[in-house]
């Protein structure tokens, strides 16, 4: 382990001494989260930094440069915020980390940018990625083919050609009326009207547990390669109609918020200033604004709860799946044969 990260430091020796700068900093900040009397934001402001600065070390293990960065932002903007809490000050504003590449440093402005096959919008950049945006030039290389804007705005795709979502709801209904009708008129009577008195039963199952084994399978695997255990700050309580909940928030260092939500007993309940929660941090590029991003907050148990929904969805999903494999359109097939 120490030749892995010897070696990594002779790599970057600059990234190194930044994350080291900012451990630094921390140990030597004369606030202490145990003061009597501490408003709960300013320990929010504290926890997000030390977070950031244990981020910031892991990305640097996994040789993530672009990440280390992200941290190391959002690490000094959370002692930014703690340092105007403290004097009572108004908070800093957030600048975010040019769009194509946060060592081009914070943004200057929003120009539009139109991705290869995607819609048009508004992304954070640095100055000298504004001027060439504005020229009709490609952003300064970075080592992300992928978000260099393409010469020629690419042509609709079929997805955006047509309106799939007022045409899935018929569609489906056709294809479920009309199923025993055709086997109706190749003479397989019984599993026509088999089909209609129960053949949502294999369907429904197979749709319910592909829909959590699939999304929890997602999840696990995000979890093992991009969760961390965080903090996060409680934000506010709200009663809606399933009852009382407190909403907990952790944001990332694009200032994007992510909330996790836990059911109360009630309003006399008093929420804790933070709770531990599992972060998975998003893709580059998957989105914008509030809660999105490809960003994800968990509850505490999900690395428990996550395995057992895997675990127990997974046959269920197997069985559903073959009974209506062969229901749709294995009865089809078979009243087709000769």
């Amino acid at each position: 382990m120490r030749n892995r990260r010897r070696q990594r430091a002779e790599q970057d020796p600059g990234l190194v001494a930044e994350v080291t700068a900012f451990g630094e900093l921390l140990a030597a900040h004369p606030f202490r989260p145990e003061g009597p009397g501490t408003p709960p934001e300013v320990v929010a402001d504290w926890a997000r930094a030390l977070d950031a600065y244990e981020a910031a070390g892991r990305a640097l293990n996994h040789d993530d440069r672009e990440d280390v960065l992200r941290q190391l932002d959002d690490g000094r903007y959370a002692m930014a915020c703690l340092e105007a809490r403290l004097r009572r000050r108004p908070l800093p504003a957030r600048l975010p980390l040019c769009f194509f590449d946060p060592r081009h440093g914070p943004s200057a402005a929003e120009v539009p940018w139109t991705p290869a096959g995607g819609t048009r919008r508004l992304v954070p950049v640095c100055a000298a990625d504004e001027v060439r945006l504005r020229e009709g030039s490609l952003p300064i290389a970075s080592g992300h083919p992928g978000r260099r804007p393409p010469a020629l705005a690419a042509s609709p795709s079929p997805r955006d050609r047509f309106d799939w979502g007022r045409l899935a709801v018929p569609g489906m209904v056709a294809v479920l009326l009309g199923y025993p009708v055709v086997l109706f008129a190749l003479g397989d009577v019984m599993w026509a009207v088999a089909y209609l008195a129960a053949g949502y039963i294999p369907v429904g199952f197979a749709g319910m547990s592909g829909f959590y084994l699939f999304s929890s399978a997602a999840d696990l695997w995000a979890l093992v390669r991009r969760g961390h255990r965080t903090r996060a700050a409680f934000d506010r309580s709200e009663e809606n109609s399933s009852g009382h909940q407190d909403v907990h928030v952790v944001t990332d260092v694009a200032g994007r918020r992510y909330e996790h939500v836990r059911k109360v007993s009630g309003p006399t309940v008093r929420p804790l200033p933070y709770r531990r929660v599992w972060y998975l941090r998003g893709r580059e590029g998957a989105g914008e604004g509030k809660g999105k991003g490809g960003g994800k907050v968990l509850g505490p148990w999900a690395v428990l709860r996550l395995p057992l929904t895997v675990l127990v969805s997974l046959p269920v999903f197997v069985v559903s799946a073959a009974a209506t494999l062969y229901l749709i359109p294995g009865r089809l097939i078979l009243a087709l044969l000769p």
